[in-house]
């Protein structure tokens, strides 16, 4: 019988992911299970990243299926109250160079069994201009490309039925106080719609 909250923090990149990420690790601590980034593991060890498109293709599919390997691992072995993914596996529907029905064809997936892995959804928008952050070396995307990722990531995920939006704030702060709230009210056990009202608004 599951015991846990499963909840997909994605977003547009130096969207605050990284850093919500660590607040709720010493936030909630022993309650609180992290399933890191795949992207990042993988290009970190030496995964070859190009931008032909067909490279892309089988960089997606390693990032898909060493997500979901690691999700289901964490899933299996931990005994948290909340499993907090560092990006989900619809992500990758932003960054597949052909159409999302393409995308799931080549996984042999669909929508529906990918956005049902995640009982929540997090968006943390990219962050303005003004304070864009390049400094991530994993991080190759100019401003206007990040944006352009912040936008086909939402569009990616929006048919999920618990899905937060939080938008880029010249005061990170206070976006970051803002996540950890919608996590807490997620605890809570309140509903996308209360979130929204309460905390969005």
């Amino acid at each position: 019988m599951k015991t846990y909250v499963k909840v997909a923090i994605t977003g547009g990149p130096s969207g605050g992911k990284t850093t919500l990420i660590e607040a709720l690790k010493k936030e909630l601590g022993q309650k609180c299970a992290v399933v890191p980034e795949a992207a990042s593991i993988l290009y970190r060890g030496g995964f070859p990243r190009y931008k032909e498109a067909n490279s892309v293709i089988h960089a997606q599919k390693a990032i898909y299926y060493t997500q979901k390997e690691l999700e289901d691992l964490i899933c299996h072995v931990s005994q948290k109250s909340l499993i907090v993914c560092d990006r989900g596996s619809v992500d990758a529907v932003a960054y597949w160079p052909e159409s999302p029905v393409d995308f799931y064809s080549s996984l042999k997936t669909t929508p529906a069994a990918e956005l049902g892995r995640y009982d929540w959804v997090i968006h943390l928008d990219t962050a303005s201009l003004d304070f864009y952050d390049s400094s991530n070396p994993i991080r190759t995307e100019t401003f206007q490309e990040a944006w352009d990722l912040n936008t086909r990531i939402k569009n990616a995920w929006e048919q999920h039925p618990r899905r937060i939006v939080i938008t880029h704030n010249a005061d990170f702060l206070s976006k970051m106080t803002t996540s950890l709230a919608v996590i807490k009210a997620i605890l809570a056990h309140k509903s996308a719609d209360d979130i929204k009202k309460e905390l969005l608004t």
